[in-house]
């Protein structure tokens, strides 16, 4: 009885203490507080609503980190919001390597995105999913045309504002074979592919070993990985693929097997990881190294086929026509058992689209203002990888678009976007990553780096680097936090505490499923019916892509 007194009395207070106290910090770091407390604008903003008679129609267009985040922050009062996606989930692109590996689950990736459209609908005046693949937007109309399926199936969503959310695709400069014979790790299916791909390998390859020397060009074919791009995912990859092969690997298929696999990380710059201080690219390479990863930098792709890649020295931009010629001269084939192509992202088609349609001459993204509206469209922001805004093509950038772009069509306010860097993190695997964080500005404020002995980086040395165990830690901390519910948490958490206890998942994913049915119109959140003005009917589709076929489609309005 003394016990459960004294658990009662001082340890049942101080946890729920800790806790209040995480949730605040956690609050303070995702910039949040509005979710609880509205301001002033947004109190004036709910008043005004609640006697208009009519909601503002808001389309979102994609469901990545700058969409749902845009997504949290305008669903208020007075909105009526339509979120627009061929994919059902939102995707933490930072656990993709992670889940390519078997490290953590895909699921523990992904957020269901009906869950999240649905805590929305708690706030708006209605909220729905739409799955489909937006094709094209009539910015004079304030319409977005897009189609649920290969079949024609179409849709018209009509919007007082729009939010092109879709993010970029990977950009492959061109190079012959890459699109057809690379994987690629954006997407969900790009990361159960990969895991298929490893797996299938090594059961072909500890199956071959059984046959003597007959097979063996084939196992190193087999068990030879090459990680285009030297950026924070590629260079996460190749730590990933190396802590699998030193401890699952050789723990289910034998030292035999393990031991002759070769990872290899190609860049074309001069080193890795551009976006860090020099030395902390240094530490990741001699990381990477020690763990049997060949890192080579300065050395570029020029053709790709099913089971060899062509690698030369890489050349500039302005190479004369005898650099391009000696460096084609050094060029050689290797084969590969996979390649994995992380080398750059380029515009979706919809973006190249209507940025063509409003003048704008560069291509890699719509050209917007200082508030994020895209120049030449009324009512239209164009946020995340989607936008040319002037700031890095990050999950952090995109994020505070989405909260910054949310904010203002709740509050009818714009205002110049300003971005507030946090710092970069990159995880090495093993208990081990880089991290390169800004300190505190002013001479008297307090920074823990400073008083743990981390050096000064950055150009004008005011970011601190920290490396090894305390890095990763970071790592890890911060990425949980930045997951949008407790269920994906929970199983985030689980999934690196089972990874540890008992080795990764070695299952091979089932990547061929029976087809199913499905409604010509996926949506889920506020019933369809309290869009008031939502009809089907048959019209000659003006906006065919092939208007030649001469066949008549139904179509889809979602006034």
């Amino acid at each position: 009885m003394g016990l459960m007194d004294f658990t009662l009395r001082r340890l049942a207070p101080a946890a729920g203490a800790t806790t209040l106290a995480a949730w605040a910090g956690m609050t303070t770091l995702n910039d949040d507080w509005d979710d609880y407390f509205l301001t002033s604008n947004n109190n004036a903003n709910k008043a005004s609503s609640e006697s208009d008679t009519e909601p503002e129609r808001i389309v979102i267009l994609g469901s990545g980190w700058a969409a749902l985040n845009a997504l949290r922050k305008c669903a208020s009062p007075g909105k009526s919001v339509v979120v627009v996606s061929p994919r059902p989930h939102f995707l933490y692109t930072p656990l993709l390597a992670s889940s390519s590996v078997g490290t953590i689950t895909l699921r523990s990736a992904c957020e269901p995105l009906r869950a999240l459209v649905e805590r929305a609908a708690q706030s708006a005046t209605s909220a729905t999913f739409v799955r489909a693949d937006a094709r094209e937007i009539d910015v004079l109309g304030k319409k977005v045309l897009a189609t649920t399926d290969s079949d024609g199936m179409e849709l018209e969503l009509s919007y007082d504002k729009l939010v092109v959310a879709v993010g970029a695709q990977p950009n492959t400069f061109g190079i012959p074979g890459v699109m057809e014979h690379g994987l690629f790790l954006k997407e969900a299916e790009d990361s159960a592919k990969l895991h298929a791909r490893l797996l299938s390998n090594l059961e072909k390859a500890a199956a071959l070993s059984h046959q003597g020397d007959k097979y063996q060009s084939e196992i190193d074919r087999l068990l030879k990985v090459v990680v285009v791009g030297g950026g924070p995912t590629g260079v996460e990859l190749s730590a990933e693929l190396a802590d699998f092969a030193h401890n699952d690997v050789a723990k289910r298929y034998g030292a035999d097997i393990s031991s002759r696999i070769q990872i290899v990380l190609v860049e074309a710059m001069p080193r890795i990881l551009a976006p860090f201080d020099e030395s902390l690219a240094a530490v990741a390479v001699e990381h990477l190294v020690s763990k049997g990863v060949d890192v080579r930098t300065g050395t570029a792709v020029t053709y790709v086929e099913s089971q060899d890649v062509t690698l030369a020295p890489s050349t500039p931009r302005n190479a004369t026509p005898e650099q391009r010629a000696v460096a084609a001269a050094a060029a050689r084939s290797e084969e590969t058992g996979a390649l994995v192509w992380a080398a750059g992202i380029g515009a979706r088609p919809l973006v190249k689209k209507l940025a063509r349609s409003l003048g704008q001459t560069d291509m890699r993204g719509l050209k917007v203002d200082g508030s994020l509206r895209v120049e030449g469209a009324d009512g239209v922001y164009a946020i995340g990888d989607a936008a040319l805004s002037g700031f890095a093509p990050t999950a952090q950038v995109a994020a505070q678009q989405g909260k910054h772009i949310g904010r203002a069509i709740r509050d009818g306010v714009d205002s110049e976007f300003a971005y507030d860097h946090s710092g970069s993190l990159c995880c090495l695997g093993s208990d081990n990553g880089i991290a390169q964080l800004l300190a505190p500005a002013g001479s008297t404020s307090f920074n823990v780096w400073d008083a743990l002995g981390a050096p000064a980086v950055g150009r004008e040395g005011d970011e601190r680097a920290v490396t090894g165990k305390p890095a990763f830690v970071l790592w890890r901390s911060l990425y949980w936090t930045k997951l949008l519910s407790a269920s994906s948490r929970l199983s985030l958490g689980g999934d690196w505490m089972r990874s540890t206890i008992n080795g990764r998942d070695v299952v091979e994913p089932v990547l061929q499923r029976t087809a199913t049915i499905r409604p010509p119109v996926e949506s889920f959140g506020t019933e369809l019916r309290r869009n008031n003005t939502i009809r089907l009917v048959n019209k000659t589709d003006a906006l065919a892509t092939d208007p030649a076929d001469g066949k008549r489609k139904k179509r889809f309005w979602l006034f």
